[in-house]
């Protein structure tokens, strides 16, 4: 058979198993509408974070992006996918081999004159299997399938990262603040003490008085440096995160109680299926496992290649000059006639891992769903807690500034005193946690509803950006 019977046949054969990927099916039955009523209308966009009008997480958040290294090891794994579909893609081309030789040879018999002899020659190759039950195209689906689940993963690596940042910027700066109420704190503790030795310089006073509220100052003092010391660690993870030495730099300002509260709008439940990376990184693996199926199913069947070779040959040295011309083609066929049953338990294996995939996938997608509702459940309560705390401390401080005044007149004793300002203490520092959880809150919920994020409509996974760029510095791509 010639080289031209044998591209003929491939032509006719090439497609005939083809494999073309199932979508998945829904393994669950979102419901119509979130548990809690939410009359938002703010949209979740790619870059939410702005919605905190906040410049400096703004600035924190682009650092991250550009100068993380998990985020860049990420990135280089979607590359080693990218590489590993085009390997996969290469299978099902014919494979081409070339050969070449020329040469001399001498010999001499006894008695007889040197014989010198050359030859050349000169061989082209063609091998080509063919994809009759569609092993090869289902490999090259599988592979897209993981290459996908790894650009699906860079995404979610990608979102996981802003949204630690911004807890870690919002943790930061609530501690910072926590250390500004204790140091306000101590400032009044001390005003106190005070009034209390110039009271007992008086007479009025007596020293258990003095004393108590040294104590407390003591106490008061003690407070401040175990809250600088967890400020200075989170600041620390925070430069962590933006690629930045620990430790180091500016401490920038803190304004916890300026930061605004996004009101998040998260849509129907429905549509949360198609806004999370990590539920398409789960469904493009399953689309992957269900390629390893077809794959194992194909293998029970015999294989068939076609092969073919063209040579020219000439007794010249550097030369073809009037050559030989030889050419030959070959079909083989082959076929596993006995395995002890491992080829069968190979389709069995990846039925079951499907299976398992599938069932991971569901509880994903259910995780998904707790995850958006548990935290639109802490957005709601956080925020009525704030609304009270703001008039439970407008209260007392209210109470504290009475209580003062009627101290120093001598209408009310020293413990009334104290029992006022820890009031108001507890209530500064229940405040600036509250706004800490909604802010934690607001960042969950943007988590969970998926970032802003959106596949591409083709459903394959895009390049990001971190992507791109080591790309084109390790080589084309």
């Amino acid at each position: 058979m010639s080289i031209r019977h044998i591209a003929l046949v491939s032509v006719l054969l090439t497609g005939c198993g083809s494999f073309q990927p199932q979508p998945i099916e829904l393994p669950v039955n979102p419901p119509a509408h979130w548990h809690t009523a939410n009359g938002s209308s703010e949209a979740v966009g790619d870059r939410w974070w702005n919605t905190f009008d906040d410049e400096e997480l703004n600035r924190l958040i682009d650092r991250a992006l550009s100068n993380n290294p998990d985020l860049a090891a990420t990135a280089q794994a979607v590359i080693q996918a990218d590489l590993q579909l085009r390997n996969a893609g290469a299978a099902l081309l014919p494979t081409l081999g070339a050969s070449g030789s020329t040469g001399k040879q001498a010999s001499e018999a006894s008695g007889q004159d040197r014989v010198t002899s050359g030859s050349s020659s000169l061989g082209l190759t063609v091998d080509y299997e063919l994809d009759l039950w569609g092993r090869l195209s289902a490999a090259e689906a599988g592979a897209l399938a993981d290459f996908q689940a790894t650009g699906y993963d860079a995404d979610t690596a990608r979102m996981t990262l802003v949204a630690s940042v911004a807890s870690t910027w919002f943790e930061w700066q609530e501690l910072q603040q926590r250390v500004d109420i204790a140091r306000q704190n101590l400032e009044l503790g001390e005003k106190t003490l005070a009034l209390v030795e110039a009271r007992y310089r008086n007479g009025v006073a007596d020293r258990s008085e003095l004393s108590r509220q040294q104590t407390s100052v003591l106490n008061l003092k003690n407070a401040v440096p175990p809250l600088e010391y967890q400020a200075r660690q989170r600041l620390a993870a925070l430069r962590l995160l933006t690629g930045d030495y620990p430790f180091t730099g500016e401490i920038p300002e803190a304004g916890l109680l300026g930061v605004r509260v996004p009101e998040i709008n998260p849509e129907t439940p429905a549509s949360l299926v198609t806004r999370r990376p990590d539920l398409a990184a789960e469904e493009a693996r399953l689309m992957a496992a269900s390629a390893d199926v077809e794959q194992a199913r194909a293998a029970l069947m015999p294989s068939v290649s076609l092969s073919g070779a063209v040579r020219l040959s000439t007794n010249s040295f550097v030369s073809l000059a009037d050559p030989l011309q030889t050419a030959n083609g070959l079909i083989a066929l082959s076929q596993t006639l006995f395995d002890g049953g491992q080829r069968r338990n190979n389709v069995a294996i990846s039925e079951s891992r499907r299976v398992a995939l599938l069932e991971s996938y569901r509880a994903s997608l259910l995780s998904a769903f707790q995850e958006v509702g548990d935290a639109l459940d802490r957005e709601a309560l956080y925020l009525v807690q704030e609304q009270r705390l703001q008039s439970i401390l407008a209260q007392a401080e209210e109470t504290l500034r009475l209580t003062e005044v009627r101290y120093r007149e001598g209408a009310d004793d020293l413990l009334t005193l104290l029992e006022s300002q820890r009031t108001v203490f507890d209530a500064r520092q229940q405040l600036s946690q509250v706004r800490l959880n909604r802010l934690i809150a607001a960042v969950d919920l943007y988590k969970a509803l998926g970032g802003g994020w959106q596949a591409e409509p083709q459903g394959r996974a895009t390049a990001p950006a971190e992507v791109v760029r080591l790309r084109s510095e390790t080589g084309p791509g």
